[in-house]
């Protein structure tokens, strides 16, 4: 889908499409998390970002904790 940015205030706007909007759950006033990997937009609800977070921290202490069982598998 091709969208066209718009000037808003000192901002540079773009509109969400409305099937995007239902789709993610937006409503008017949702906090939303935007993130840049690379050369892409990431859109994503503050509270799916906020899991996602929290997976990688979870994920991560359990690679910490088990390190050395892991290093002998390998």
């Amino acid at each position: 889908m091709l969208k066209q940015t718009i000037t808003v205030d000192d901002s540079v706007s773009i509109c969400i499409p409305q099937e995007i909007v239902e789709a993610l759950g937006f409503t008017p006033g949702s906090q939303i998390n935007l993130e840049v990997v690379g050369h892409t937009l990431i859109i994503r609800s503050a509270t799916e970002a906020q899991r996602a977070e929290d997976f990688i921290q979870t994920f991560g202490s359990i690679l910490e904790r088990r390190k050395s069982a892991y290093e002998e598998l390998a």
